[in-house]
């Protein structure tokens, strides 16, 4: 079956919540939404592939492969995304750091195929970046690709998510350096901690 021509997979849809981005839609498209929400991903839109690989690939199809040097994964990781997996009228959703297993390996089962990636909206008083590390400034792959997303509460980290690729055999969280983060007092001395933290993961 060719999802491209699958009209109910070609959707973007923006909630109260998140935005619901379909199989089928190109990661040109996807790429111009998540900018939309999160102005911080440009450069990575930008470095991702080339014009002609955007246009006919699609966010679903970066984020399904599985590949630990995907560079949607670490951005979309530290969003809290999560993968929307369906198998005949039965639909189930995941948090995205969960569907990968192994490398190559996802928690999909027979008949099942991923119908859409849903990313949170932007909170109050979050902070988000990603960098992307590699060779060649465009067109390249990563050699590590990071991304970080905190949430901030009358200047303590309230909520922290940091996700990198290229690192281990899936994307995956630093949940060291997370925990040394969480409730701390947003200034360089907790970076500092979570810098020697960050070793561990």
């Amino acid at each position: 079956v060719y999802l491209g021509a699958i009209d109910e997979l070609a959707t973007i849809n923006k909630t109260s919540g998140y935005l619901e981005i379909g199989a089928a839609v190109s990661l040109e498209q996807a790429y111009q939404a998540l900018v939309a929400e999160y102005p911080e991903l440009q450069d990575l839109y930008e470095r991702f592939a080339s014009l002609p690989i955007r246009n006919a690939g699609t966010l679903v199809g970066n984020v399904a492969n599985g590949s630990p040097i995907g560079d949607s994964m670490p951005a979309l990781i530290a969003l809290g995304a999560q993968v929307v997996l369906q198998q005949g009228a039965q639909i189930r959703r995941l948090a995205l750091e969960d569907f990968y297993l192994g490398y190559q390996q996802k928690d999909l089962q027979a008949g099942e195929f991923v119908r859409a990636v849903h990313v949170p909206l932007r909170k109050a008083n979050q902070l988000f970046q990603t960098w992307k590390i590699s060779k060649r400034f465009g067109q390249d792959i990563s050699a590590v690709c990071a991304a970080f997303a905190v949430e901030l509460e009358a200047g303590k980290v309230r909520e922290v998510r940091i996700a990198f690729g290229g690192m281990a055999a899936t994307p995956k969280r630093a949940t060291h350096t997370e925990q040394v983060l969480l409730g701390q007092v947003w200034n360089e001395a907790s970076l500092e901690q979570a810098i020697q933290a960050l070793k561990q993961d």
